[in-house]
């Protein structure tokens, strides 16, 4: 078992008693976990409320965290799922019945990209000296390789295949029954709109976002405006019943820049103010039980100066009038490893937790200021 070492803490607070607290501050706490040795370190899901699951691509690894009742890591394993030159990477939780008999219970989809397949994979419970079970196995159908990002919508599944630029709808009953859209270059999330049913995929290289509006026809791309930024990532269905995405930005910066999209694909867009926020370039996007809050990740991936760092981001919506959506609050959370290419970000039992691509480090946010939301 790869047992977890605390690399840093950093909190802010005064220890007092509850019933004198009036002039008590929110503290936080970053805590980074270092996982097994990867090259690199990608998605992140909840498989349970003990256990989070984690890809590292370049090692073809499956980790699995275990977590004690405050959500704090307390050990973690990598798990070579089937070889570790597959690309492992894309995990979303499957959805309905595992439609095997082999499963011990809840699983997971998962995305090789350079084995180009689909895996439906059993984490075979909480216990991460228990290794996961492939009970399921599809191709990517031609002209398609690559597959990256993937998402269950119902009965299929959707995949970005980010090495040949298609999007693939897949029938989970049966696989041969798919089809496949060329797009422009590269498709990397994959989301589908929780009003409107329409998918979307988020394509980096041309600064456009692919809606699919299930009309069998050959989908849309819709150019990112260049004064909000470029390479539209994070795509991910929100609470509020809209879908949002992030803008990571170049080498040369990043604008801080978020949008929602509306059911009707029209988007309105967001711009951090702060000083740390406003250069800021945005990877992921993560919603607790709060439709009107958010956490936005920073990332250094594309540009070596950007900040790493959770942006917590309290949205009003006006209404009436002619007054439009803006950003009310916000704040921010500098991570203690900065240049770690912070990639993915995930809300669960309170607390979040975040990847680093590039230092196999697990980041786990705490501390009553997570949902503390002031006027900076």
């Amino acid at each position: 078992m790869h047992l977890l070492r605390v690399l840093a803490v950093m909190s802010l607070g005064l220890q007092v008693n509850a019933a004198s607290s009036v002039n008590s501050l929110p503290a936080k706490s970053v805590v980074e976990y270092p996982l097994s040795a990867a090259a690199e370190t990608h998605e992140i899901i909840a498989a349970s409320e003990k256990l989070l699951l984690i890809s590292q691509q370049t090692d073809g690894a499956l980790v699995k965290v275990a977590l004690d009742g405050k959500g704090n890591p307390t050990g973690s394993r990598a798990w070579t799922v089937t070889n570790q030159w597959s690309g492992l990477h894309g995990l979303v939780l499957h959805s309905g019945s595992s439609n095997s008999s082999n499963s011990s219970g809840a699983t997971i989809w998962a995305t090789e990209q350079f084995d180009n397949t689909i895996l439906q994979i059993d984490p075979n419970g909480d216990d991460i000296n228990s290794p996961p079970k492939i009970i399921n196995r599809f191709p990517i159908p031609a002209p398609a390789f690559g597959p990256h990002g993937i998402l269950q919508n119902k009965g299929d599944l959707w995949v970005a295949c980010k090495d040949s630029s298609h999007v693939v709808r897949i029938t989970i009953d049966n696989p041969d029954e798919h089809q496949i859209w060329p797009v422009s270059r590269r498709p990397i999330f994959i989301a589908v709109h929780p009003t409107s049913g329409d998918v979307y995929s988020g394509l980096d290289l041309s600064s456009k976002i692919w809606r699919y509006q299930n009309d069998g026809g050959h989908g849309e791309e819709m150019d990112v405006p260049a004064d909000k930024g470029s390479v539209p990532v994070g795509l991910v269905s929100g609470p509020d019943g809209n879908f949002w995405v992030a803008l990571l930005g170049n080498s040369t910066g990043g604008t801080g820049t978020f949008g929602r999209i509306n059911s009707n694909a029209t988007i309105d867009w967001f711009t951090l103010s702060s000083q740390v926020g406003s250069t800021a370039g945005l990877i992921h996007v993560a919603f607790g039980p709060d439709p009107s809050q958010l956490w936005l990740l920073g990332s250094s991936t594309s540009c070596a100066s950007c900040v790493n760092a959770v942006f917590t981001v309290k949205i009003d919506d006006v209404a009436g009038g002619t007054a439009s959506s803006r950003i009310a609050i916000q704040n921010s959370i500098v991570l203690p490893t900065q240049y770690s290419w912070t990639h993915r970000i995930i809300a669960h039992q309170g607390t979040l937790y975040v990847t680093e691509l590039k230092t196999a480090l697990l980041a786990h946010i705490s501390g009553s200021r997570l949902n503390w939301l002031e006027h900076q």
